[in-house]
Order: C-alpha cells, then sequence, then structure tokens
C-alpha cells in the first residue's frame, strides 16, 4: 500500500512538473538522477516539492540542472551535469 501512495505522490508531482518547467525553461526527466558536480543539498520541507526545488535552481545562476529524489525528501542542484542514472524515485530537471 506504501508502494502504491508513493507512486501516486510522484505521479502527481511530475505532472506538475511539465507546464512549471516550460514557464522556467526546463526540459524535465521522470525517474532520473542527474549526476555532476554539486552546488547545493537541501533537505528541509520547504524544497520537498518539483516546484519549490526547481525554483531554487532558478534562483542560482549556476546551476544548471536539479534532481528531487522523492523518497529521500532531498533537492539537489548541480553546477553541470556529467551523466543520468534510473532511479523510480526521483524527478529531474534540465535548464533549456
Amino acid at each position: 500500500m506504501n508502494k502504491l501512495i508513493k507512486s501516486l505522490f510522484t505521479g502527481l508531482l511530475f505532472i506538475s512538473l511539465p507546464s512549471y518547467a516550460g514557464d522556467m525553461n526546463f526540459e524535465a526527466k521522470e525517474n532520473i538522477v542527474l549526476k555532476g558536480k554539486i552546488s547545493t543539498v537541501k533537505t528541509s520541507k520547504k524544497y520537498r516539492n518539483v516546484e519549490a526545488c526547481q525554483a531554487l535552481c532558478e534562483s542560482r545562476s549556476s546551476c544548471v540542472a536539479f534532481t528531487l529524489n522523492t523518497s529521500k525528501g532531498s533537492c539537489t542542484i548541480l553546477k553541470n551535469v556529467s551523466s543520468e542514472v534510473s532511479n523510480e524515485d526521483s524527478i529531474s530537471g534540465i535548464k533549456k
């Protein structure tokens, strides 16, 4: 049951990402963790949704991408992207 709730929550987060990401010039990547030089990792409740994580990235001129890990509740913003790794608990975005 917990996996079903997590899947629904992740799906709802991703549904909201494309329209918001389009406004902020991000390319959405569902179930992907982006790897690269980390700028910041936030684990507070304030950054546990796609919109907040993406806004954090947008607010930093050095940020080129973000990854939200929905199971850990962490937002990671990156200075560069070196690779992508599949992860069902993550939603990422790369600046276009």
